[in-house]
């Protein structure tokens, strides 16, 4: 009875965080990788309504990884850059703001579910001295390009299209090699990564963690 219980808190618990991991999905055939897509435009539809109450296409804004620096110590934040409006932008000149950064890729369900709610979070909180920063990562043969998935995914937070130097210095950085997502990373106002999330949350969850270095 106890290793029935207990069996049963791990199947619980891998419910309530899912994620999707890059090897497993890779090894997918054509076949499974075609459901997917049906099923993920299926689901689109009942998440429309929330995101395009955020902000409308024409307001997003995707920006290219421009370079990545490695980690400088245990936990703390590797820096990296991108340009926007002409104008050079980096997380390290975003100091003294909490920052998430929210890891995920174009294929995983788990991370286009938690994205209106990042969208929200993001609103509301852009006067407390937070920011919010999508990185696109393992990006597969035939899966949508991030700007094309921005087109009918719109969200009001700022999106890099990432690469495997980001992952690399964000593993570095904590000590655990990143394989799935989404992966969120909370940073707080000294730079230091706080807090490492595997898996999706709620609006609720996430406010719950940053509130905590908020104040």
């Amino acid at each position: 009875m106890k290793k029935l219980t207990a069996l049963s808190l791990i199947l619980a618990f891998a419910v309530i965080l899912p994620s999707c991991n890059k090897d497993a999905i890779e090894k997918q055939s054509n076949e499974k990788m075609n459901e997917k897509k049906e099923n993920l435009s299926q689901e689109k539809n009942t998440t429309d309504n929330k995101v395009s109450s955020v902000k409308s296409s024409g307001d997003v804004k995707l920006y290219t990884l421009e370079s990545v620096e490695k980690s400088a110590g245990k936990n703390t934040a590797p820096d990296f850059t991108w340009t926007a409006d002409g104008k050079k932008v980096s997380l390290k000149g975003m100091k003294g703001n909490v920052v998430l950064v929210n890891l995920w890729a174009t294929w995983c369900k788990p991370c286009i579910k938690e994205m209106p709610d990042l969208s929200l979070i993001s609103e509301e909180l852009k006067d407390k001295n937070f920011q919010m920063i999508g990185v696109n990562i393992f990006q597969q043969e035939g899966s949508k390009t991030v700007s094309d998935f921005l087109k009918t995914n719109p969200v009001a937070y700022t999106i890099l299209d990432g690469n495997q130097q980001i992952v690399d210095a964000f593993g570095e950085a904590t000590g655990n090699t990143i394989q799935a997502v989404p992966t969120t990373f909370i940073i707080d106002k000294n730079g230091k990564i706080a807090e490492t999330i595997v898996g999706g949350r709620s609006k609720e969850a996430f406010l719950g963690i940053i509130n905590k270095y908020l104040n």
